[in-house]
C-alpha cells in the first residue's frame, strides 16, 4: 500500500543504488526515491517497514517491503513478485484498505516508484521472480458450476477463516496473524469487490498463488483447474456486486417495468 502523503525518507544505507542510476528493470531510483517520499512513507514507513506514522490507525497494516513478501502476484507461492504484479496495485489499489489507486502517476513514474520499493528488499538483488503461474480459460458461469464449487469450498474448509456464508466470520477468524503478527481478518467474500481484483482470473489467480505473508496458503497442489473455476463462480455467486449476478438483477428490474 501507498499512502498519500509524507515526510521525506532516509536513505536506506546498503540497499539504495547510487544516485542517478537506473533500477533493476526501468524506473530509475532516484525519481522513485522523491515519489516514496511525497506519496507512501506516511503508511510504509523511512525504512519500507509498514510502520509509518498513520499504519498504527489502521487495521489492515500497510505492506512491509523488506522480506520481498507480496500478496498480489501472478507468480508462484514464494517468488518474488514481476514489477508488472506491483504496477498491477498501484494501479488498482487494494479495495477496502487504505491503498488508493494511483493511476494518476504516469507510467515512468510507476516504474521509478517501483524500482526504489524495490530496494528495501535484498531478495530483489540477489533473486529473480519466477515464471507466472498459467490460467487455463474460465469454462463460464453457470448454477451447476455454483453448486459444485459449493462442495469444493467445503472440502477444502474455506469456511473455517472465511465463515458459512463467506461473510469473514468463521470459528478462527479472530485467531489469525500476519507474518508480522499483525491480526489479519478474512475478507467477506459476500462484499463482491476482492483485494485481487475482481475478475475471474484475478480470483482464480488467489487461488493458485496464496497471498504470501498471510494465512492463505496456494492450493496449487491440491486443487485442480476444474475445482479452482468451479469455487470462483461458486464466491461470484456470494454477493450480487458481480456481473453476472447484476445481469440477472438488472434482467428481472426491466421484466416488471415492462408494462
Amino acid at each position: 500500500m501507498l499512502s498519500r502523503i509524507g515526510p521525506l525518507v532516509p536513505i536506506v544505507a546498503g540497499l539504495l543504488l547510487p544516485v542517478g542510476t537506473a533500477g533493476a528493470d526501468t524506473g530509475d531510483v532516484r525519481n522513485g526515491k522523491l515519489l516514496f517520499e511525497r506519496y507512501c512513507v506516511m503508511c510504509h514507513g523511512e525504512q519500507g517497514n509498514g510502520q509509518g506514522e498513520a499504519a498504527k490507525y489502521m487495521a489492515t497494516k500497510p505492506r512491509d517491503y523488506r522480506q520481498g513478501t507480496f500478496k498480489w502476484r501472478t507468480t508462484p507461492s514464494g517468488s518474488l513478485p514481476l514489477d508488472s504484479d506491483l504496477e498491477h496495485t498501484l494501479l488498482n489499489g487494494v479495495y477496502g484498505t487504505y491503498m488508493p489507486s494511483w493511476r494518476s502517476l504516469d507510467e515512468r513514474s510507476r516504474q521509478d516508484v517501483i524500482a526504489y520499493i524495490k530496494t528495501f528488499a535484498p531478495r530483489f538483488a540477489s533473486e529473480q521472480p519466477q515464471k507466472p503461474i498459467s490460467i487455463p480459460p474460465d469454462p463460464g458461469y453457470s448454477d451447476e458450476s455454483v453448486k459444485r464449487g459449493a462442495a469444493v469450498y467445503q472440502k477444502y474448509n474455506c469456511s473455517q477463516c472465511h465463515g458459512a456464508s463467506g461473510r469473514g466470520d468463521g470459528p478462527s477468524a479472530h485467531e489469525l496473524k500476519d507474518d508480522w503478527g499483525n491480526p489479519i481478518v478474512p475478507y467477506d467474500l459476500t462484499k463482491g469487490h476482492a483485494r485481487c481484483g475482481d475478475k475471474s482470473t484475478d480470483l482464480y489467480r488467489a487461488f493458485m498463488t496464496g497471498l504470501s505473508g498471510t494465512p492463505m496458503p496456494t492450493f496449487a497442489d491440491s486443487m485442480s483447474p476444474s475445482d479452482a473455476w468451479d469455487l470462483v463462480h461458486f464466491i461470484q455467486s456470494l454477493s450480487p456486486a458481480y456481473a453476472k449476478n447484476l445481469a440477472g438483477t438488472a434482467a428481472n428490474s426491466t421484466a416488471s417495468a415492462t408494462p
